[in-house]
């Protein structure tokens, strides 16, 4: 008995305090010809707590000297948005930052090229963003890069797109890494899906403030021809 209670002791150590402060980096690899060689950093669902997880975040991302980098929403918990509004803006990007709003961020937020339902194009490619709660999905009429903080609105989304959620947080408290529950209706946990849509787990956490099998992430997107 005193063992098992031991074990259950230091999980909720682990989960409670170690596991929500690692920050690690997921790669992948995405055929896109138009930007083969280059190199974005996708990162989302930050809910920070502190000045400090801030500055680590932006000092992860930075150390990736990415091309691009998408910000996919829930800026903070408890930081003042300004701060994390000249922090996330402050870093470094040679083709630019690219973001959208979360369920859990106020409208007036101010991040560079904020995308809600609009879009742009860099280098021969459209970056879309899409609005989680009014979605208006703008189909430029080729592949393109979608920004959706809501992976469940990947249906509506044409195929042979780039997806880039975030949201389900991986579920946060998982079974090796398959989550118990998500926000998501179709079970979305974090990973590739389809081929085409990259889920991140995200940087923090949101209602309960453990993560168990699903550490923070920021991904690492090289496109290859």
């Amino acid at each position: 008995m005193k063992e098992i209670l031991l074990i259950l002791l230091l999980i909720l150590i682990w989960a409670i305090i170690i596991e929500p402060s690692i920050l690690i980096t997921t790669e992948y690899e995405y055929k896109l010809p138009a930007l083969a060689g280059q190199k974005a950093v996708v990162a989302s669902d930050f809910h920070f707590r502190n000045k400090k997880q801030v500055m680590r975040v932006v000092k992860k991302i930075n150390e990736q000297d990415a091309d691009y980098v998408f910000y996919l929403g829930d800026y903070t918990e408890r930081v003042p948005i300004k701060y994390v509004e000249k922090a996330l803006s402050g870093v470094k990007a040679k083709f630019g930052i690219y973001s959208v709003l979360g369920n859990h961020d106020e409208e007036d937020i101010e991040l560079p090229n904020m995308l809600n339902n609009r879009s742009v194009k860099v280098n021969g490619v459209n970056i879309v963003g899409i609005e989680f709660y009014k979605p208006d999905i703008k189909t430029p009429g080729e592949p393109a890069i979608y920004l959706c903080h809501n992976p469940d609105m990947y249906k509506y989304i044409p195929d042979g797109s780039l997806i880039l959620s975030g949201h389900t947080h991986g579920g946060q408290i998982t079974l090796f890494g398959r989550p118990f529950v998500t926000p998501s209706v179709y079970g979305f946990g974090r990973g590739l899906y389809f081929g085409h849509m990259i889920i991140t787990s995200g940087v923090g956490t949101n209602i309960i403030p453990a993560r168990l099998f699903c550490p923070p992430e920021i991904v690492v997107i090289k496109f290859v021809k």
